[in-house]
């Protein structure tokens, strides 16, 4: 947006920036019910699928706000489309672990890193960008159960 375009309209911030803080976004009744809906499933398997553009982040964004500070930690993974151990390296610095040199070495570091924060009674979260999961298959034994995808076949285990 231009600041002719800011001004025009009285705005002070861009509508639709990711800059605005997660306090200050509008979110209509329909977003407002799926943040709602995921707060009360924090504890079950959630996925969160939808077409580019129909405002994933800016619930996932909204969800932040509401969940407690001491409990949660949601952190956004860019580049999605990277391969299998760039995407294990790109997990382990999200969830503040060194990478490792091997694709081995990195996916254990994450798998026992997960089962840590079993044991702590933390409950991980992974949020899978669409572009990596167009051909994920919901079931009841788990979220990527079904997956082809080999980078979120080999994420499966982790998650049951």
């Amino acid at each position: 947006m231009t600041p002719s375009y800011l001004s025009h309209f009285g705005l002070s911030l861009a509508s639709f920036s990711k800059e605005i803080a997660d306090t200050d976004l509008w979110l209509p009744s329909s977003k407002a019910a799926l943040v709602e809906e995921l707060c009360e499933a924090l504890r079950q398997r959630v996925v969160l699928t939808g077409e580019p553009g129909v405002g994933k982040t800016c619930v996932l964004r909204a969800l932040r706000h509401r969940l407690p500070h001491g409990g949660f930690r949601l952190t956004y993974c860019h580049n999605a489309t990277l391969g299998r151990r760039d995407f294990y390296r790109q997990l382990c610095l999200a969830l503040g672990l060194k990478p490792s040199a091997t694709a081995a070495a990195v996916f254990y570091a994450v798998a026992t890193h997960v089962e840590q924060l079993g044991l702590e009674r933390t409950h991980p979260v992974f949020l899978i960008e669409a572009r990596l999961a167009h051909d994920l298959r919901s079931n009841h034994a788990g979220p990527t159960s079904r997956t082809t995808q080999p980078t979120l076949r080999s994420l499966a285990p982790l998650l049951e």
